[in-house]
């Protein structure tokens, strides 16, 4: 059933947020995994005024388990949305304002 067209498709993080899905990101390279919640990340790309798509999440995302370890910046890591439990809280929510303003605005 996944494959069915539909009137309201994933493309972007905000998307992700409106249907409280978290975001998963496993790097590439040493397979570390970090859940972060949707409306977090969205946040931190709307605020820096950074592109929300998930390509673009993708390109600006790293894994600072292999830049600590090797030096390496490994970009582009595997995506999904999932509905699981956050495992990184360190960003900031959005305000219950900021967010209702964003929703009255793709309407």
């Amino acid at each position: 059933m996944a494959d069915l067209p539909t009137a309201y498709p994933l493309r972007d993080l905000f998307d992700a947020a409106v249907r409280h899905d978290a975001v998963k990101l496993t790097c590439r390279q040493c397979r570390r995994v970090t859940i972060f919640p949707s409306h977090a990340l969205w946040w931190l790309f709307h605020r820096r005024a950074w592109s929300d798509r998930f390509e673009d999440v993708r390109k600006r995302c790293l894994c600072l388990m292999c830049l600590h370890r090797t030096g390496e910046k490994i970009r582009y890591p595997d995506l999904d949305l999932v509905d699981e439990p956050p495992t990184d809280l360190s960003l900031p929510m959005p305000s219950e304002l900021d967010w209702k303003r964003e929703l009255r605005r793709r309407r």
